[in-house]
C-alpha cells in the first residue's frame, strides 16, 4: 500500500513568519544605507522599500476571500447569504458601488473617503439612495466601505466584496487587480441567464487564470430562475463544457442567493420545484469553502507570501540586469546602447501607427458586420408587431418600451462580445498584459435608445427604474424571457389597435438611434484598444530609457565604483533568493 507522505507534511506557521521577518530585515541596510542608494539608484530602493513594506503588511492577514464578477450578478446577496446576515450592501446602482471590506469585530460602518477621512454610517445609510445622499453632501464619491461584524466565521476570514466587473461608471479596475493579488481564495460569480459570457470567459483567462489560485469557486447564481432540476443540470452542463479547455475539471456551483436568504429567514421561496436541490447545493459550497479555509490555514502565509516574493523578484530583476550590463560595458558601448534606443524609439512608434490603423480598419468592419446583425434583429422584431393585438394598453405602455430598449442594449453588448476576442488577439501580439487591462477596463455602457408609444420618451434610464421597481416585487427580469414571453398571454385582455400603430411608427427612430450607439459603442471599443497600445509603448519606451541611463551611469564610472556596483548587485540579489527560498513550497 503507497504511503502518500505529502498529505501529512504541514506549515509551522509561525517558523515561516520568523524566517520572512529575518530575510525582510536583510533588505534593511539597501534602504537605508546611503552607499546602497547611490550605488543602486532612487529607483530601484524605492521599490525594495515599497515591496518591503507590502510584505510586512499582509503577513498577517486573516484569510481573504475576494468575490468578484460583473455587475448585478449578485454578488453582494451571496455574500450576506454565506454570512446568514444582512451585511453587504446590495440593490446598488452604478453611481454608488463600491469596494467593501468585511471583517471580524465590534458592529460597526465606515465609509472611506480621500485624504485618509473616514465617517461612520448607521446600517440603514446602506441603501442605495443614501449612499447617493451622502456622495452628494460629501461632494466625492466613497472610495471603499469597511465593514465590521461580530459573526464566528468572520474570525477566520475578511471578505472582499468587489464592484462589478466594467459596469461601474468609476474605474475600479486597479483596485479589483490588487485585490485579485492578494487573494487567497476567490469566488467569481455568474448567472444562469448569461451564463460565461464572451467578456466573463475574457476575463477568467486573462485576470483570474494568470494568478495560479489554487482555491478557485465558479459560482452560477440566480438558480432559482429555472423551472427545473433538468434545466439546472443542462445549464451547468453548457458552463463546463464552455471552461473544458480553460479550467478542466472545474466545478459549477448552481445556487440562489435569494433562495437561500429566504429559507433562513423562513419566508416563501422563490422556485418551488428546485429548493431542496438549491438548499443542498448552497450548504454544500459553504461547508466546501470553510473546509478549504481550515485545510489552507498552515498553507495560507506561504501561498501568499510566494505570490507576492514572485512579483517583487520579477519588478526588480530588470533593474539589476540593467545595472549588470552597465558594469560590463565602456563608455562607447553605452553610448552605442543609447544609440540603440533612440532607434527603438521610432521602430516602436512606427509600429504603434501601423496597429493604430489596423486597429482603425477591422473596427469599421466590425461595426458594419454588428449593423447588418442588428438591422436584421430590429427588423424581425418589427414584425412581430403584428401579435401584439392580443395585448393590454396597460402591458404594451408599461413593458414593450423596457423590452425593446433592453432588446437593443443586450444585442449590442452581444456583438461587441463576438468581436472583443479579435481586439484581444490583436493587442495579445504587442503584449499579453494588454489583452489583461483590455479585459478589465473596457467599459461596457448603458446606451440610451428613444422609444416613444405614450406622448413621452423611454430610455435606458427609464427602463433601470423600472427594473428596480420590478425586481422589488420579486418578479423576474423580463428582458431574460425573451420576445415571445416579455408579456404574460394570461394576463392580457384589452387591445388597442392605435397603440400598436404608433409601436411599429417608433421603429424608424428606433433603427437610427441604434445606429448612433452602435458608432459609439465601436468607436470606443477601438479608443480604448489604441489608448491601451500607446500607453504600454510609451511605457516601455520610457523603461528602457530608464535602464538605459542606469547602465550608462554605470558605464561610465571608474572600475573601482564599478566593482562596487556589481558587488552591491550581487548581494541584493542574493537577499531576494534568500526571500524567496525561505517560502519555497
Amino acid at each position: 500500500m503507497r504511503v502518500n507522505l505529502e498529505e501529512r507534511v504541514y506549515y509551522d506557521t509561525g517558523k515561516v513568519m520568523q524566517d520572512m521577518e529575518a530575510a525582510l530585515d536583510r533588505l534593511k541596510p539597501f534602504q537605508y544605507d546611503s552607499k546602497y542608494r547611490e550605488l543602486l539608484g532612487d529607483h530601484l530602493i524605492d521599490k525594495v522599500s515599497f515591496w518591503e513594506k507590502n510584505i510586512r503588511r499582509r503577513r498577517e492577514d486573516p484569510f481573504t476571500l475576494v468575490v468578484c464578477g460583473e455587475f448585478k450578478r449578485g454578488k453582494s446577496s451571496l455574500i450576506n447569504a454565506f454570512l446568514e446576515e444582512e451585511v453587504a450592501p446590495v440593490n446598488v446602482t452604478t453611481e454608488t458601488v463600491t469596494m467593501n471590506r468585511i471583517s471580524y469585530g465590534i458592529h460597526k460602518n465606515e465609509a472611506i473617503l480621500s485624504g485618509g477621512r473616514r465617517m461612520t454610517l448607521r446600517d440603514e445609510e446602506l441603501s442605495r439612495s443614501s449612499l447617493e445622499s451622502i456622495m452628494e453632501a460629501v461632494g466625492e464619491p466613497i472610495e471603499r466601505l469597511e465593514l465590521q461584524r461580530p459573526i464566528e466565521l468572520l474570525k477566520q476570514i475578511t471578505i472582499i466584496d468587489t464592484p462589478g466587473l466594467q459596469d461601474s461608471i468609476r474605474d475600479f479596475s486597479n483596485l479589483v487587480a490588487d485585490a485579485l493579488q492578494q487573494a487567497d481564495a476567490v469566488i467569481y460569480v455568474m448567472s444562469v441567464s448569461m451564463p460565461l459570457s464572451k467578456s466573463e470567459m475574457l476575463y477568467l483567462k486573462t485576470g483570474i487564470l494568470p494568478q495560479k489560485y489554487t482555491s478557485l469557486f465558479l459560482v452560477s447564481n440566480f438558480a432559482d430562475m429555472l423551472s427545473s432540476e433538468k434545466d439546472l443540470s443542462r445549464v451547468r452542463d453548457n458552463m463546463e463544457k464552455k471552461l473544458e479547455g480553460m479550467l478542466p475539471g472545474q466545478k459549477i456551483w448552481m445556487v440562489s442567493a435569494l433562495d437561500e436568504q429566504c429559507r433562513q429567514r423562513q419566508e416563501e421561496r422563490p422556485c418551488r420545484m428546485l429548493q431542496d436541490i438549491l438548499a443542498e447545493e448552497f450548504c454544500r459550497l459553504r461547508s466546501s469553502i470553510s473546509n478549504r479555509i481550515s485545510g489552507k490555514k498552515e498553507h495560507v502565509i506561504p501561498d501568499r507570501m510566494q505570490r507576492m516574493v514572485g512579483i517583487m523578484a520579477a519588478d526588480i530583476g530588470d533593474d539589476l540586469t540593467a545595472l549588470e550590463k552597465g558594469v560590463e560595458m565602456s563608455s562607447q558601448e553605452a553610448e552605442e546602447t543609447a544609440a540603440a534606443v533612440r532607434r527603438l524609439s521610432e521602430q516602436q512608434a512606427e509600429r504603434l501607427d501601423e496597429y493604430c490603423r489596423r486597429v482603425d480598419d477591422r473596427i469599421r468592419q466590425m461595426q458594419n458586420e454588428a449593423s447588418v446583425w442588428m438591422g436584421e434583429l430590429i427588423r424581425r422584431m418589427q414584425e412581430e408587431t403584428k401579435d401584439l393585438d392580443q395585448y393590454s394598453v396597460d402591458q404594451l405602455s408599461r413593458y414593450y418600451p423596457f423590452f425593446c430598449i433592453d432588446t437593443m442594449q443586450d444585442a449590442i453588448r452581444k456583438c461587441i462580445d463576438v468581436h472583443i476576442d479579435e481586439i484581444y488577439e490583436m493587442l495579445e501580439e504587442i503584449s499579453s498584459e494588454l489583452g489583461k487591462k483590455l479585459s478589465r477596463e473596457y467599459e461596457k455602457k448603458n446606451y440610451n435608445f428613444r422609444f416613444a408609444i405614450t406622448g413621452r420618451t423611454w430610455t435606458r434610464g427609464d427602463s433601470v427604474g423600472f427594473m428596480g421597481s420590478v425586481m422589488g416585487n420579486g418578479l423576474i427580469s423580463l428582458a431574460a424571457d425573451g420576445i415571445g414571453g416579455i408579456m404574460r398571454k394570461r394576463e392580457i385582455k384589452d387591445r388597442k389597435p392605435e397603440l400598436i400603430q404608433n409601436i411599429v411608427r417608433q421603429y424608424d427612430a428606433l433603427q437610427l438611434s441604434v445606429q448612433r450607439c452602435m458608432e459609439e459603442a465601436y468607436g470606443q471599443l477601438g479608443n480604448k484598444a489604441k489608448q491601451l497600445m500607446t500607453e504600454y509603448v510609451n511605457g516601455q519606451l520610457l523603461n528602457s530609457q530608464a535602464q538605459a541611463d542606469q547602465s550608462m551611469a554605470a558605464a561610465r564610472a571608474d572600475q573601482k565604483k564599478k566593482e562596487e556596483i556589481r558587488q552591491a548587485v550581487v548581494q541584493l540579489k542574493m537577499v531576494l533568493e534568500n526571500i524567496a527560498g525561505g517560502i519555497h513550497i
